[in-house]
């Protein structure tokens, strides 16, 4: 069992073979990393070749000539920040080349769904994989392939990069009942109404999570295929225009609490049913930024973490998101001073802004 300091330590008296978790390049960039043991003696036997770097062999493979080290390290701590560049190209390439991207979530839920008779799709806004991480829970790390605010994630998450949503393409499953619950009036925002297309009235405004359980069990007997489609509160809204800093345990652990509720509701409904939960972006607290954040504009800007359009910012990357434009900031720049009743930002570049969790909840799986 080694962290990527023991492996370092290691791999510099002689080669090592550990499988490595994704994003470890970054941590151990001082290695030359091969993938298989037969492209490492490849260039080992080619007299031509000449190693610069000391070798990690990232493979399940078994050598005698090579010591096997378990590696524990986790890469999804805000560490990353450390080692990664986020106002770089490459870097935000090689991240999603390793990880689930956001814009890939459609076609991975489209690839799961086989037998199941009940499927819903939570959307958090403003939820960090970092935040539920630690809950009894089937969490995988989502990269958000793009700018991280609000309307372009929903959209990735329901469309991907077509224009089916998700919920027009499950109707090749047959996937006919639908529901949509949001927190916004339809009609009154045009990200709304995207977000619902081809469910009709099937819409219903919520303010709390209580009212999707009631209407399901109300409806209760469903007689086809449903899919339910659910916009929920998360960290956005209480990260800004708030005096007092919000209660991030209370606030996780009442999302929590919905799910389990919403699990029963679907065990209820169906003997086989998925719920996918996954968030438009994440959130960077203010108590994750060094304490006299560089801020890299002159003049005020309206948002602390990017600027609209294609603007030429120190530690920005441009990001086009279905005709839109912005300039995101890589951690832990701000475009300005955080003002007092800020306590999270998002819409640059970072660890807890780019990772957002995907959660899966079956019946063939448990939830604490």
């Amino acid at each position: 069992m080694a962290t990527f300091d023991t492996i370092s330590e290691r791999a510099r008296e002689k080669p090592v073979i550990s499988v490595l978790p994704p994003l470890t390049s970054f941590y151990l960039d001082e290695f030359g990393i091969y993938r298989s043991l037969e492209k490492f003696h490849r260039d080992l036997y080619d007299p031509d070749y000449l190693f610069e770097q000391d070798v990690i062999l990232d493979t399940d493979d078994r050598h005698p000539d090579y010591p096997r080290i378990d590696c524990t390290a986790d890469p999804f701590t805000p560490a990353l920040d450390e080692v990664v560049e986020w106002d770089n190209r490459e870097h935000h390439d090689r991240i999603r080349q390793d990880l689930l991207r956001q814009s890939n979530l459609k076609d991975y839920i489209l690839d799961t769904v086989t037998t199941e008779d009940f499927v819903a799709l939570v959307i958090v806004d403003g939820l960090s994989y970092e935040s539920v991480r630690s809950l009894d829970l089937d969490v995988q790390p989502v990269i958000v392939d793009g700018i991280t605010t609000t309307e372009p994630g929903f959209r990735r998450v329901i469309y991907g990069g077509d224009k089916m949503s998700v919920y027009a393409a499950l109707t090749d499953k047959e996937f006919y009942n639908v529901y949509g619950f949001t927190y916004w009036e339809r009609g009154q925002e045009d990200l709304s109404t995207d977000l619902h297309s081809a469910m009709g009235k099937n819409v219903y405004r919520i303010n709390d999570f209580d009212q999707v359980l009631t209407q399901l069990k109300d409806d209760q007997p469903l007689h086809e295929k449903t899919f339910v489609q659910i916009t929920r509160m998360g960290f956005d809204q209480d990260s800004h225009n708030r005096k007092e800093e919000p209660n991030h345990d209370a606030i996780r652990d009442s999302l929590a609490a919905d799910l389990k509720e919403f699990a029963d509701v679907a065990a209820d409904i169906a003997d086989d049913f998925r719920i996918f939960v996954t968030a438009d972006h994440g959130i960077l607290w203010r108590n994750h930024l060094p304490d006299d954040p560089p801020v890299v504009c002159d003049d005020w800007r309206d948002h602390a973490r990017f600027v609209e359009g294609d603007e030429d910012v120190a530690h920005g990357m441009v990001e086009r998101d279905a005709g839109e434009t912005a300039t995101g900031l890589a951690y832990p720049y701000l475009t300005r001073e955080l003002k007092n009743t800020e306590w999270g930002v998002h819409g640059g570049f970072s660890y807890h802004e780019s990772v957002v969790p995907l959660i899966e909840i079956s019946n063939t799986g448990d939830i604490a």
